[in-house]
């Protein structure tokens, strides 16, 4: 099995809205199964998934938290006692989130168990200029997100457990992002493992749009709209988490598929966002 290298993406425009979707190349496409997937649609009681001839079980839901605290300025250095003389505060807000979810999911004759869990934190740096016209002004100083997950083929051959791991991480004493549309640099990847085998989860976020005319445009910044699964050098799957979309490779066993459906379900399942900052 020899997987296709590269995927392009576009935006199509809609007469109302901007509505962006993923499209891939005539050679991926012709080698690949695209299937929207059905049951995602906030958090409805015995929420299950669906996508071809894959299915979930209820998801099981943990309590998403988050908490916050705020570690206001003792005003000691000389930059704090000039903004107190205009009646400006400034705050250090620390924001925790957390959830989890499991499932398991079958094609009709395997399954797996899966079990989720993610985290984030932002510390932003507020400022209270006590002004209706102005209000408060926030700056982002550093974000962390992970996202784990297990993975329990039921298989008598392979039934190794995959690991699935995916992380975020901005810092913004190391940023150089400077331009106004340029977006702010972040270390971020993922994969999942057995042990054995290794697949790559690349973040996936575009510029070239096409419009509702046909015409093709650049977007002064990225945008994020899934990720994309590979094995060694090559696409495998990709995860359309604004269309809803789940594009497996054809040319694979069906265990292999069946770790890649997990994988992209348990993505699509996220409720706290690793992309912006």
């Amino acid at each position: 099995m020899k997987p296709i290298a590269s995927i392009v993406i576009v935006i199509a425009t809609a007469a109302s809205c901007t509505t962006i979707k993923m499209a891939v190349p005539e050679q991926f496409s012709r080698n690949a199964t695209q299937m929207p997937v059905k049951g995602l649609s906030g958090w409805a009681i015995h929420q299950r998934a669906s996508f071809g001839n894959y299915a979930t079980s209820t998801i099981k839901k943990g309590w998403n938290t988050t908490s916050s605290t705020i570690d206001r300025s003792s005003g000691v250095n000389t930059e704090e006692r000039l903004l107190k003389v205009f009646n400006i505060n400034q705050e250090n807000n620390t924001v925790n989130q957390k959830n989890k979810y499991q499932f398991s999911i079958n094609d009709g004759n395997i399954t797996a168990d899966i079990f989720c869990m993610e985290k984030s934190t932002r510390e932003e740096l507020v400022v209270k200029t006590n002004s209706q016209i102005l209000g408060d002004i926030g700056r982002l100083r550093n974000s962390q997100y992970s996202f784990s997950a297990a993975i329990l083929p039921q298989t008598v051959k392979n039934d190794e457990p995959w690991q699935v791991v995916l992380y975020s991480i901005y810092d913004a004493a190391k940023d150089t992002a400077r331009r106004i549309f340029d977006l702010p640099n972040k270390e971020e990847g993922g994969y999942a493992t057995n042990g054995k085998e290794t697949i790559t989860i690349r973040p996936l976020r575009i510029k070239n749009v096409t419009t509702k005319n046909g015409k093709e445009g650049v977007m002064p910044f990225r945008i994020p709209t899934g990720y994309e699964l590979r094995i060694e050098d090559g696409v495998v799957a990709i995860v359309d988490t604004f269309g809803k979309n789940v594009w497996i490779y054809n040319d694979l066993d069906a265990q292999t598929k069946l770790i890649l459906a997990s994988i992209a379900s348990s993505l699509l399942l996220k409720k706290i966002s690793d992309y912006g900052v």
